[in-house]
């Protein structure tokens, strides 16, 4: 039976541990006991450190001795330098890493490196988006649509206008400035907000010497920051102008222009039909001017371009029908060549009038782009390739989910993800260091590769971990060939490291609002997986 005095100690201490509101008075008996002062104390002290410390508040003063204020003190000491470390990594230092929390450790580490991987990918891709803005081979601006104000600019536009990079500063530079003709600038923005793009807008402009340029604008409104901007490429034709000009003064001088220029420039009437080509077309095509000039339609273009010319020409008869100015037309056309190859090209094309109006035909002007068409084509390879690997990046995974999401929605093919880590990648690169670790990843898309159907989609999602998107896959499919590739890869010698193993997770579309969705559901399965010992497959 417990004493009376040994009761009023045990609710005394049990008030004072289970609520930090109640004030209690210890017993009077033994409230001058040095033995009970000091656990009364100890106790108090736990008491308000973690109170102090499940507020997020590391600076309390933690005195006394014994075990739990060891521990606690303990604790304060690594929730400060875990704040430290999370404050070096908001800064961009990646290289802090935590060892001292235990499995909080091993997740906060992941995330760390997740994080760093992404902003890697994030610069990439800035950096593609300034190639391909830079390697536009037109004048190209970003501006302002309120004050015309520049925000920027590519290489083009400086050789087309002469300005330096000191002449456009950005943020003062006002593109306004350069019109020759106010109301051009009225036209361009009415039209701009009626359509949000711009096609094709003749518009007449100045350089920096007060040079005239003549310029086939066409713009498309952007939001930048939550402000409208537009987007305006610049095609200069002030030469195709001049040659309009003298074409309609002369006939033998333009026969004297067309002869000798390299691109192919051409006359046709509404029938389409050519009433002149220019020698240069048997070093584009093959075919001499006689053989091009007996060709029918189907012949000069292949099909799919052969729809866009019936379209111009349909747009022609009817501007010329209804006394409409003459639309001028830029576009990309394939054409046959005599050999059987085919060659890409851009043509300009705009209406020729005689002195007192008359309409009188068409005048067009074709360019090889071919070497574009092929830059063009490695930038976007670029723009959707893992630089290490090989593989596809983040962002054709993220736009390739998407995409089968959205067909999956529609009652098209359902679709079945894997998302696989390599197991203890992280020893792999402290024992032989990351050039021998970045070898075993690209070893191991090789060798995915090799293992999926054709049609799936292999890329790397981050760090050591890829996703793998089955098309018209179900999930036991799926769940059989993240099999396959496990054992693949666990019978795998690779280079200098030796026997690696991966662990896999697998989900299919379930009725997906977003391909978050799917994902989350295979992230949980790869995590069960390496909980349950790693190299192994598990099915969400």
């Amino acid at each position: 039976m417990i004493s009376k005095d040994a009761r009023s100690i045990l609710e005394y201490f049990k008030a004072l541990l289970n609520d930090l509101r109640v004030s209690v008075i210890p017993p009077q008996n033994i409230s001058n006991d040095d033995s009970f002062l000091e656990i009364d104390q100890t106790i108090k002290t736990i008491r308000n450190s973690a109170t102090a410390l499940g507020n997020g508040n590391l600076s309390e003063d933690i005195n006394g001795r014994g075990y739990v204020l060891g521990s606690l003190k303990n604790l304060q000491a690594s929730l400060r330098n875990l704040t430290w470390i999370t404050k070096t990594i908001a800064s961009g230092d990646f290289s802090q890493r935590v060892h001292f929390l235990g499995d909080f450790s091993e997740a906060f580490n992941s995330m760390t490196e997740k994080l760093e991987s992404s902003i890697h990918e994030l610069e990439e891709a800035r950096s593609h988006f300034e190639m391909v803005f830079q390697t536009i081979p037109d004048a190209t601006v970003i501006t302002k649509v309120a004050d015309g104000t520049l925000i920027a600019y590519n290489r083009a536009f400086m050789e087309a206008t002469k300005f330096t990079d000191a002449d456009l500063t950005v943020g003062s530079f006002n593109i306004r400035d350069l019109y020759i003709d106010e109301s051009q600038r009225e036209t361009f923005i009415k039209t701009l907000e009626a359509n949000g793009f711009v096609e094709n807008l003749e518009i007449c402009f100045y350089g920096k010497n007060n040079e005239r340029h003549i310029g086939l604008v066409s713009s498309k409104r952007i939001i930048i920051d939550g402000a409208p901007h537009v987007l305006s490429v610049i095609r200069d034709i002030t030469q195709l102008k001049a040659i309009e000009a003298k074409l309609q003064q002369s006939e033998e001088r333009h026969r004297l222009l067309a002869d000798n220029a390299a691109d192919v420039i051409w006359t046709m009437d509404l029938t389409g039909r050519f009433t002149y080509i220019s020698p240069s077309v048997e070093k584009l095509r093959g075919y001499t001017v006689e053989e091009v000039m007996a060709q029918s339609q189907e012949e000069v273009l292949c099909p799919g371009s052969l729809v866009q010319m019936h379209e111009g020409l349909a747009r022609a008869i009817n501007s010329v029908q209804n006394g409409l100015p003459f639309q001028v037309y830029r576009g990309e056309l394939e054409q046959p060549c005599k050999d059987g190859t085919t060659v890409w090209t851009e043509a300009t094309v705009s209406g020729i009038y005689s002195e007192d109006g008359r309409f009188v035909g068409m005048l067009g002007v074709t360019r090889d782009i071919s070497e574009r068409k092929l830059m063009e084509e490695e930038i976007r390879r670029l723009s959707i390739t893992d630089k290490l690997t090989q593989s596809f990046n983040r962002l054709k995974l993220d736009e390739t989910l998407e995409h089968h999401n959205k067909w999956a929605q529609n009652g098209s093919a359902p679709f079945a993800i894997i998302i696989l880590d390599i197991d203890h990648f992280k020893l792999v690169n402290d024992t032989y260091g990351h050039q021998v670790g970045d070898r075993v990843l690209i070893e191991l898309v090789g060798l995915l590769n090799e293992t999926v159907r054709h049609g799936d989609v292999v890329g790397r999602w981050g760090g050591e971990e890829f996703l793998i998107i089955l098309p018209d896959t179900s999930l036991m499919d799926a769940a059989r060939l993240a099999e396959r590739l496990r054992q693949a890869v666990a019978n795998h010698s690779f280079a200098t490291a030796g026997a690696v193993t991966i662990s896999l997770g697998v989900s299919a579309y379930k009725n997906d609002t977003a391909p978050e969705s799917i994902v989350s559901r295979a992230d949980r399965a790869l995590y069960l997986a390496k909980e349950k010992g790693r190299n192994r497959v598990e099915v969400c």
